[in-house]
């Protein structure tokens, strides 16, 4: 049909949507980390960016971080709450030494972002974790090419109708679901009508003017055949004809001889409703709709609709891939001696190159810790892989300004992998998400003696609040029992624990404290969830040398790779507040001492004798505790005379040499015994080590790969900002990472890299 039979503008009503009011309370959580690799033992320190998913703005809703990290065995590792302030939460996780090489994915997540919703898929950070980086454990393939062993045709807006032109894309994958290179022809009845010629990643497209009468096969090369999708005997089409960078221009196409209908065009971008065209359809409308009526950059979604209203096609359209943050980063040197001082120059800009006040992530760590098998960072991950279905190689390939065709490709992605065929169904895009996490902590207590219930029933009632370090504050339930410990309370309780007291006789009323689940109602949704993560072939991927390297200081000092100690096993680890509690336990319940008179330890064992005499007169001098662990001397008494004098003797028939072990009360008796219930609350703060200017004048070996992990550079009214660091004894090839926002839904990424040498 040539454009001239094509309905003018002027049928069409064109108009942008107010935003006021339209913008989801969905919330998009990225997670920045200092590594993509880590060595078991090792602190994995990140920087979480929570967004409003609507405009990519940092959201101001949610007040708290849930940050679980899970194995490929689906089993917790790591499940902690961190603060969330404007939008911004950073923090550390203490990667065990007993954790198994492998990938695990790290979930983070906000009462806004992760809801009720189990239809929603969710994207973790994936990291992988090595006991020694000389082994990465990545594999390659002996294929040298890939034999696609699956061709799947993806029709533009969903569905082939009989005689209607229409664009029809594809994608071929091998076993593994690797991108294969396609070549080879469609047939229509035995006849060549296309070149099937796979133009990045195994996808590729053609143009077609389907028959519902003839049949259609995809032969390769190969002589391998693949089936056709079905040809529609009647229906609409939407094809998406010119992209500029002003605007776009769609056809909207029905058969011939079809009574003319009115239809709706609907443009979105992350469910946010920008602008609509009305208009009569009859045979073909031309729609021109301007970029600008889309202020971001992302994925719009077009959304054709026939006149009962149903969505028939759909188009995804990348817009803006200019509107972001320009990041320039800069060391003074290239190349740097071991231990030298170094100095990061930060400028950032936007579009049209004016300087912005931005919020950053900086790491600059050893090139041998990027994992080439997951190609993520903030831009692909906010404007791709959150944004459509599946697994996706190389996103951020697609964001590589050096890559000339990435926009090219990046559509191909959009017409196969974010393709659907609509189907008739009742959703609504309005409803407000089921939320059923809470930023603070929400608890009950309840009484259990029934008599008593009646005297404090309806009645507030005060709860003590600790945190680790046993500081003190209050909170007060309600007529029923209720309370929260708001996040503000949290926060000068952080350090791992809350603990909580009724202050009701523990014995006269028999108070209880339940808290609401927050971890175990997310772990059981997301067990239902598919999990989608960026991936990359690795025989796309150069060669890396294993290395085995030993760190040597300036003083031909030499880290060893691996020390074992052993020794006598001490008492588990509490923090302060576990710690005072079995201190006044052991005051509490512990009689034994040692004599300083005759040395031997008393009252550790009855059958060796309480006292030195029967009625427990000691003739000591003093007494003194024992130190668990300590090996003393335990004697068996014999006495002599009358018991009934105070003339009574003894003699020792009996010694023995054991080690003193202390009474061992477990956490859950601790807290009994002191009537007290604990929930998570934030986990603990720590600094990220930088070394002073004296550090680097000691002679220990600096094995430092994480020189510098900075989440909270900020950049002046002129969009810069300077950052310095120390080179550490490894001397390799060192990568520096940056992201950040402005945080009014432009963001950005950059990397620059430099040298270390032994000079």
């Amino acid at each position: 049909m040539k454009a001239s039979k094509a309905l003018t503008l002027f049928s069409i009503l064109l108009f942008a949507l107010s935003v006021n009011g339209q913008i989801l309370s969905e919330e998009l959580t990225y997670l920045q980390t200092d590594k993509d690799i880590y060595e078991t033992g090792e602190d994995l320190w990140f920087k979480s960016y929570v967004f409003d998913r609507g405009n990519l703005t940092l959201s101001g809703r949610s007040r708290t971080l849930f940050v679980e990290m899970l194995d490929d065995k689906d089993s917790i590792v790591w499940q902690e709450k961190y603060p969330i302030q404007s939008g911004i939460s950073d923090g550390h996780v203490y990667l065990n030494k007993n954790l198994r090489p492998g990938d695990y994915r790290i979930h983070a997540y906000t009462k806004c972002s992760f809801t009720a919703d189990t239809l929603k898929p969710y994207h973790p950070k994936l990291i992988r974790i090595v006991k020694n980086i000389t082994d990465k454990g990545h594999a390659k393939d002996s294929e040298t090419e890939r034999k696609a062993s699956r061709l799947s045709f993806f029709p533009e807006g969903g569905s082939l109708i009989d005689g209607v032109a229409a664009k029809v894309a594809f994608k071929g994958t091998d076993k593994k679901g690797m991108p294969a290179n396609v070549k080879g022809e469609l047939r229509e009845d035995g006849r060549r009508i296309a070149r099937l010629e796979s133009l990045h990643d195994g996808m590729g497209m053609f143009m077609l003017l389907p028959h519902k009468g003839s049949r259609y096969t995809a032969v390769l090369d190969d002589g391998t055949e693949y089936g056709f999708p079905n040809v529609e005997s009647s229906g609409l089409s939407l094809h998406l004809r010119k992209q500029t960078d002003e605007y776009m221009e769609f056809l909207l196409s029905q058969q011939k001889g079809v009574a003319p209908q009115r239809i709706r065009l609907e443009g979105k971008m992350r469910g946010v409703k920008y602008c609509m065209a009305e208009g009569t359809l009859n045979e073909i409308l031309k729609v021109r709709i301007p970029v600008s009526e889309f202020p971001l950059q992302g994925i719009a979604e077009f959304t054709f609709y026939n006149e009962k209203g149903l969505p028939v096609a759909e188009r995804l359209v990348y817009l803006n891939p200019k509107r972001k943050l320009n990041i320039e980063i800069r060391t003074d040197k290239e190349r740097y001696a071991t231990r030298e001082k170094g100095k990061v120059s930060i400028r950032v800009s936007d579009e049209h190159g004016k300087p912005v006040v931005a919020h950053l992530g900086l790491s600059i760590f050893d090139a041998s810790y990027i994992n080439e098998a997951v190609p993520e960072n903030m831009l692909s991950y906010c404007m791709l892989s959150s944004e459509i279905k599946g697994n996706i190689h190389n996103p951020a390939y697609y964001f590589n300004d050096g890559n000339k065709n990435r926009l090219r490709s990046l559509d191909l992605l959009l017409l196969t992998q974010g393709w659907r065929r609509y189907v008739r169904e009742n959703f609504d895009d309005t409803k407000e998400p089921d939320i059923f996490l809470s930023d603070e902590i929400l608890g009950r207590q309840t009484i259990g003696k029934k008599r008593k219930r009646n005297e404090v029933g309806n009645v507030q009632q005060l709860l003590q609040v600790s945190g680790p370090d046993a500081d003190t504050q209050f909170v007060m339930t309600d007529s029923m029992g209720n309370f929260a410990v708001p996040t503000e309370q949290m926060l000068t309780l952080r350090g791992g624990y809350v603990y909580l007291k009724p202050m009701l006789d523990k014995d006269e009323y028999k108070p209880e404290v339940s808290f609401k689940a927050d971890f175990q109602i997310v772990d059981s949704l997301r067990s239902h969830l598919r999990c989608y993560t960026a991936f990359q072939d690795m025989n796309l991927v150069k060669s890396v040398e294993k290395f085995d390297n030993s760190v040597i200081s300036r003083d031909s000092s030499i880290l060893l790779s691996e020390v074992t100690v052993t020794g006598t096993k001490g008492r588990v680890f509490r923090d302060k507040m576990m710690g005072r509690l079995d201190s006044l336990a052991q005051l509490n319940t512990n009689s034994v001492y040692v004599c300083t008179s005759c040395n031997y330890l008393i009252n550790y064992r009855m059958d060796y004798n309480a006292h030195h005499n029967e009625f427990g007169r000691c003739p000591a001098k003093g007494r003194k505790k024992p130190v668990n662990g300590e090996t003393y001397s335990i004697a068996k008494f014999k006495y002599h005379g009358d018991t009934s004098t105070s003339g009574t003797s003894f003699s020792v028939v009996d010694i023995q040499s054991i080690v003193y072990q202390a009474s061992f009360y477990s956490e859950e008796e601790l807290l009994r015994m002191n009537n007290l219930y604990r929930v998570k609350g934030y986990y603990g703060k720590r600094e990220f080590y930088k070394p002073a200017e004296a550090d680097m004048l000691l002679p220990m070996p600096d094995a430092r790969n994480v020189l510098m992990w900075k989440p909270d550079i900020i950049t002046d009214e002129k969009g810069c900002a300077e950052v310095e660091f120390f080179c550490s004894d490894i001397n390799t090839n060192f990568i520096g990472i940056i992201e950040g926002t402005d945080g009014t839904g432009n963001i950005g990424t950059s990397m620059c890299e430099f040298n270390v040498w032994k000079w």
